[in-house]
């Protein structure tokens, strides 16, 4: 969701935060890939077996090849009955998991930090390493080859990255400058959180090298909120830090090295049906994709549209013209190679977000097979 003036998410979208995707592959593009094509679903982690295997066949019957979803112990039923069934997953692997005695940030409920969230500079990365070896082994025992590791979900911002602390908020977007500048404590802060999470995907590209199925599966960095380009945000009480300035700290400091792919994510603003598509394509290559290149493409795993009327049947047109646009939108980073998945936020409400979801009154709307078609 948008960094800064997104509704905070439930407790459930940090460390139990779980989404699955819907793929289709598409004919290789310039860079010689597939390029997937999917949908969140959250909520899985809190389903009983009979309830995940339904959705998982609900899932199947609309033709999903890949799920985006969690690892650890609630996780495991569902990875393994659902590869099972032909479904793939790109786990998100939240840094703060695998080390109780992290630091916690405080909840501040009156400023949408509805949860303590552990700050990222105090987790261990051996007790990490530990914690998620022992979560991929189990699933590697039972035959899951899985489609991504993506490190981390919008540590960017407050709500997954607990080294924010209200009280060094100033209302802004930071940029590189200022994670760089000895006299700004926040942005001090921050780039100690940064290359405290690349230690963390360190390890867990030493877990992923040496395992037996998963040696090839992409590691894919942090899907990053976007909040826009640095400048002081009048009105915003909590701060973030934009995709390009994290992506370019980040990479000043090893994570080419590191990584297969980047992770963004993307909520247009501007919800009128008439933008065209080369203004949406505009927004994109100055934001999300600025930092995307054929070398290394980014994996759009969050993006998509509100219909916040949830009356049956549904009525879904403007949405579904939205999407027909932004689809256009991504067109031409696909065919640069720059752009390698586009994941829809999401298939059902199950955690709330009922405005998101595509799949309502009991069916896949026509909005929703529109945006999980191949481009």
């Amino acid at each position: 969701m948008p960094l800064l003036k997104r509704r905070a998410h439930s407790r459930s979208l940090g460390y139990l935060f779980c989404a699955s995707t819907l793929i289709a592959s598409l004919p290789a593009h310039a860079a010689g890939r597939e390029v997937l094509v999917g949908v969140n679903v959250t909520g899985v982690q809190r389903l009983d077996q009979k309830q995940q295997d339904a959705l998982i066949q609900d899932l199947k019957s609309n033709g999903v090849k890949l799920v985006r979803t969690g690892i650890g112990d609630n996780f495991s039923n569902f990875l393994i009955h659902a590869s099972q069934n032909g479904i793939q997953a790109v786990v998100i692997v939240y840094p703060s998991q695998g080390d109780p005695n992290a630091r916690l940030r405080p909840a501040n409920k009156p400023l949408g930090l509805e949860w303590a969230e552990a700050c990222i500079s105090s987790v261990d990365p051996g007790k990490f390493k530990t914690w998620f070896a022992a979560r991929l082994d189990p699933l590697e025992a039972a035959g899951v080859r899985l489609a991504g590791f993506e490190v981390g979900n919008e540590i960017n911002g407050p709500f997954f990255n607990g080294d924010f602390l209200p009280e060094q908020a100033s209302g802004r977007v930071l940029g590189e400058p200022d994670l760089k500048n000895p006299k700004d404590p926040e942005g001090q802060a921050i780039a100690a959180s940064y290359r405290a999470y690349l230690r963390i995907v360190a390890a867990v590209k030493d877990v992923r090298d040496h395992s037996k199925l998963n040696r090839a599966t992409p590691i894919i960095s942090a899907g990053l909120a976007d909040g826009g380009s640095p400048r002081k945000n009048s009105g915003q009480k909590l701060d973030g830090v934009s995709i390009p300035d994290t992506l370019d700290f980040w990479r000043e400091n090893g994570l080419d090295d590191l990584v297969d792919d980047y992770g963004v994510h993307f909520y247009p603003s501007n919800l009128d049906p008439n933008v065209p598509a080369s203004v949406r394509a505009n927004a994109l290559a100055e934001r999300a994709f600025a930092r995307c290149t054929r070398a290394k493409p980014c994996w759009l795993t969050e993006w998509g549209f509100p219909n916040r009327d949830l009356s049956c049947p549904i009525h879904d047109e403007t949405r579904k013209k939205l999407i027909e646009t932004e689809r256009q939108a991504f067109k031409a980073f696909i065919d640069q190679g720059r752009l390698a998945a586009v994941i829809y936020y999401n298939w059902t409400a199950l955690s709330g977000f009922e405005a998101q979801a595509i799949f309502r009154c009991g069916a896949l709307t026509e909005a929703g097979k529109l945006a999980i078609s191949p481009p």
